[in-house]
């Protein structure tokens, strides 16, 4: 059972190499380095983290958790289920603009673990379908969108805003594309006659 001291460590640890990763990026952070940035001893960094990998691993969940919590101080904003369905859109193209998303993109280079890759994008992917149903959940409840299921209008959602993600290494505006992408989900591209 860890202390709060130790979580504090642990916490502290994680703070200083999320810095060091954005600085210098995946490959040219090494644990070393991270002894002397953050002042803490290899044993201790070693005893919360069994490797790189695992530090990193670690930074990229709690950004994940950030994007969640921010996005439930924003969601207080918003009044309706259209409002919230943008607004959840726009700060998905938003989290592209940070820069651990670049260290991100280089540390799954560099890895070809796919079964830990793959965990990884199963648990962000999770957490922003979670999202995504509450709010189809609450539309349904309120009668503002038909019975469907919440977790499968979700599910293609969440692919809408993935797949415009790949605007991204195009270098394109995102913003203007996840408006119209939510726009023509929930209008349809059906001319009406």
């Amino acid at each position: 059972m860890r202390t709060d001291k130790g979580q504090k460590k642990k916490q502290y640890i994680l703070a200083q190499a999320r810095q060091l990763f954005i600085q210098k990026g995946y490959a040219a952070t090494s644990m070393e380095e991270l002894v002397h940035f953050s002042g803490v001893s290899k044993g201790s960094i070693y005893y919360h983290f069994k490797n790189k990998i695992d530090l990193f691993t670690e930074v990229l969940f709690q950004h994940w958790d950030e994007w969640t919590t921010q996005w439930y101080e924003k969601e207080k904003d918003y009044q309706s289920f259209i409002e919230k369905l943008y607004g959840v859109a726009i700060h998905y193209a938003e989290d592209f603009q940070h820069p651990l998303v670049q260290v991100s993109e280089e540390f799954f280079l560099r890895h070809s673990d796919m079964s830990m890759v793959s965990e990884m994008m199963k648990k962000a992917g999770k957490q922003h379908r979670e999202i995504y149903a509450s709010i189809f959940a609450e539309a349904i409840a309120e009668g503002q969108i038909k019975g469907e299921s919440p977790e499968e209008l979700a599910v293609i959602f969440g692919g809408l805003l993935d797949g415009l993600g790949t605007l991204y290494y195009e270098g394109r505006e995102l913003k203007p594309f996840y408006r119209k992408g939510v726009k023509y989900f929930l209008e349809g591209v059906l001319a009406r006659g």
